[in-house]
């Protein structure tokens, strides 16, 4: 993205992008990409609990000014109504947040994983020793009918673009956003101008990335920041 990418924001925003919880893809060790699978019970209790530590950071931040994203893939679209359920729940001597019913964008869907769709990663490398050879050096640009890197830096840029937008229109304050490993890394390279897969980033279940961006009156950039990448519950 280009350096003055947020500069037409008017106010202070942070973008908060959250994995989905653990699903019963994630527990069996298989390659889910668009495949459905539904949450795991420890799922729904780590979704549970990054909806009240959203609740604590989003405490000042009036509900009305708040956007809600989701992937529409059953285990991110569970998690974001759980973590909504969460944010709905009034704290004591506080108004209950009037958040806005999550917006499910099919660009924050899973990245396609083509042919080790349904796969077991840990197989692979007696399953297909070449193609495992060649995703150690590529990652998924190794995988035949694997979504490429340059596919997904597109996409990224594609739901940042929303993101801005929506932001723009509503002047929101916060934007939370729930999705998936594969497309958050690319969330995040884009930020950087970065094209390649490498270096990967690790993202838990339910794992938390914030970007604070901060336009600077006259200047053609806004002040932006990845002030968390990952944080665990």
């Amino acid at each position: 993205m280009n350096e003055g990418f947020f500069a037409e924001l008017k106010k202070p925003i942070d973008f908060y992008f959250i994995r989905h919880g653990q699903s019963e893809g994630n527990i069996a060790g298989i390659l889910q990409g668009r495949l459905e699978y539904p949450l795991t019970a420890a799922g729904r209790e780590q979704a549970a609990a990054r909806g009240l530590s959203l609740q604590k950071m989003l405490a000042d931040v009036d509900g009305s000014r708040t956007l809600f994203y989701a992937s529409p893939l059953s285990r991110a679209a569970e998690t974001a109504h759980i973590i909504a359920a969460q944010l709905k729940t009034a704290r004591p001597g506080a108004a209950e947040i009037a958040l806005p019913p999550p917006v499910f964008l099919d660009d924050l869907q899973e990245l396609d994983l083509g042919s080790w769709t349904g796969k077991i990663l840990p197989e692979m490398p007696q399953a297909e020793p070449e193609t495992w050879k060649r995703f150690q050096a590529r990652s998924w640009d190794a995988v035949p009918g694997a979504e490429s890197a340059a596919s997904l830096y597109d996409r990224a840029v594609r739901v940042w673009t929303a993101l801005r937008e929506g932001a723009k229109k509503s002047g929101a304050e916060a934007v939370i956003v729930i999705t998936h490993h594969g497309i958050i890394q690319w969330l995040i390279k884009t930020t950087f101008g970065v094209r390649t897969w490498f270096p990967l980033i690790p993202m838990s279940n339910c794992g938390l990335s914030r970007l604070r961006v901060e336009p600077v009156p006259g200047q053609p950039n806004a002040h932006t920041a990845w002030e968390m990448i990952n944080r665990e519950l």
